[in-house]
């Protein structure tokens, strides 16, 4: 009866419909309900996930056997590998270094059956052009060539103005080596070089008093130098290509008309 009582008074006042029979009202209880939220500290919702404990377990031991066993076995495999790559790259090494040795041999056996030997050349005429005394002159150098190789043929061309005619010191003019080709021991090959006195330089006394005095003749020594690359042939096949130099040095009796060459000296340098 006490109870009904308590209900029904509370009817009027709202703030005691929150109370429970186990909780009886007070008016400490009441000024608890009706307080506000703090300032400034919304309510929120927090979750807090806690970690499950960690089990581990322990493998048998009879699993550490087999991953050891498989341990090996890669080992094993890799090292079989290696020594495989290594045998064929001695093999490799092998077979390259006995091709080496027979081409070598083939190579010098080659060069001591056909030993390459230099042309020889001599100077065989002179030949001296001017239309009037001072002009520049054009110098016509004939020679003969022998090829002394018996098995190989030669052959020879020169770039431009690779040939120079000297007296003294003074240069009298550049020219063309025409090029050579002879076949194996060859000694009837026949060609001319022309030089061409430059136009700017003045002919040397010397050389202009042998070229104009008709009656009196006057000796010259002049020295003349080409180049060229030579090849040497066996049929179709080039064996040896090297740098040739040839200097010949020579004495005319005149410049003039009638002209002899005295005395000469060629030689022919390969490198």
């Amino acid at each position: 009866m006490e109870d009904e009582r308590v209900v029904a008074s509370s009817a009027g006042d709202p703030r005691l419909l929150s109370s429970t029979p186990h909780a009886p009202t007070t008016p400490y209880n009441n000024r608890l309900m009706n307080l506000p939220p703090p300032p400034g500290h919304p309510l929120a919702t927090y979750v807090v996930q806690v970690p499950k404990d960690q089990i581990y377990r322990v493998p048998p031991p009879e699993n550490a056997g087999i991953v050891e066993r498989h341990r090996e076995a890669a080992k094993n495999k890799g090292k079989k590998s290696k020594r495989k790559c290594s045998r064929y790259l001695i093999c490799i090494a092998i077979v390259l270094l006995v091709i080496g040795v027979l081409v070598s041999g083939a190579i010098a056996a080659v060069y001591f059956i056909f030993t390459p030997k230099a042309p020889n050349f001599t100077v065989s005429k002179l030949h001296v052009k001017q239309q009037k005394q001072g002009s520049p002159p054009t110098y016509d150098v004939t020679l003969k060539a022998k090829n002394p190789n018996e098995k190989m043929g030669i052959h020879c061309k020169s770039d431009e103005d690779s040939a120079t005619l000297t007296f003294w010191t003074k240069n009298l003019g550049f020219g063309d080596f025409p090029g050579l080709e002879q076949k194996p021991g060859d000694d009837s090959s026949i060609f001319a070089i022309k030089i061409h006195a430059l136009k700017i330089k003045v002919v040397p006394p010397n050389v202009q008093k042998s070229i104009s005095d008709k009656k009196t003749k006057r000796q010259i020594s002049l020295k003349l130098k080409f180049e060229s690359p030579l090849v040497f042939n066996v049929w179709f096949l080039k064996l040896w290509k090297k740098d040739m130099t040839v200097n010949c040095a020579f004495r005319v009796s005149t410049m003039a008309q009638g002209t002899k060459i005295l005395s000469q000296n060629c030689k022919t340098k390969l490198s």
